[in-house]
């Protein structure tokens, strides 16, 4: 079994290996900002899980929209596939980024949906890497410990975006990447692709 101390040593070695392309490549994200960014997502999020006067499903969809807004899901996406990018033609890159997204805001939405009362708490937040920025944080729950969690923000020209969440030292990205890894080796890009609309399939989006 793996160490705790190993699952977070390659977590490092996965969010430093994030992409650090496009203009302005050098810049670094300020901390400060990237947790005032993470505070206002998290306000809004929470006020959506907890109106009451919305069902399961309008809260759901909401948290999709908050979601979306603030996940650079392209980018997340891309790294998850790794050097099976490369060879995928337009079309497959295409389609997997879409069900990529997909997946991953059915898939939190439907966990965070039925939520309610929970706080969140910012605890700190440093430089990381050359250009991101982790904000550590502490989210309450009624039904159990309080939940310490970081998150991976960067800064460009179309705000500020996450890229990556760590719960208990593992990297939901990094986890990702594992997966989608070994599922391309024995089945191929398209093999991935039809795994994931079968897991979309799962979560369909109801009319609000």
């Amino acid at each position: 079994m793996i160490g705790r101390r190993c699952l977070l040593a390659i977590t490092l070695a996965c969010l430093a290996a994030l992409p650090a392309t496009g203009a302005g490549a050098a810049e670094r994200t300020s901390p400060q900002q990237a947790a005032q960014f993470l505070e206002k997502m998290a306000t809004e999020t929470l006020a959506v899980l907890r109106d009451q006067g919305a069902t399961l499903d309008q809260r759901e969809a909401k948290v999709r929209q908050v979601m979306r807004e603030n996940f650079d899901l392209p980018k997340i996406g891309r790294f998850v596939l790794g050097k099976a990018w490369r060879k995928a033609t337009p079309e497959q890159r295409a389609e997997y980024q879409r069900l990529f997204s997909e997946f991953v805001l059915r898939t939190y939405a439907k966990r965070l949906g039925g939520y309610a009362g929970e706080t969140f708490k910012i605890i700190k937040a440093g430089p990381l890497g050359k250009r991101d920025a982790l904000v550590s944080t502490e989210i309450g729950r009624s039904g159990g410990p309080p939940l310490v969690a970081g998150w991976r923000i960067r800064g460009g020209p179309k705000g500020y975006k996450i890229l990556d969440v760590i719960i208990a030292g593992i990297s939901m990205i990094a986890t990702q990447r594992s997966e989608f890894r070994a599922l391309v080796s024995r089945q191929g890009v398209d093999g991935l692709i039809e795994a994931l609309r079968l897991r979309v399939g799962k979560f369909p989006v109801k009319a609000s």
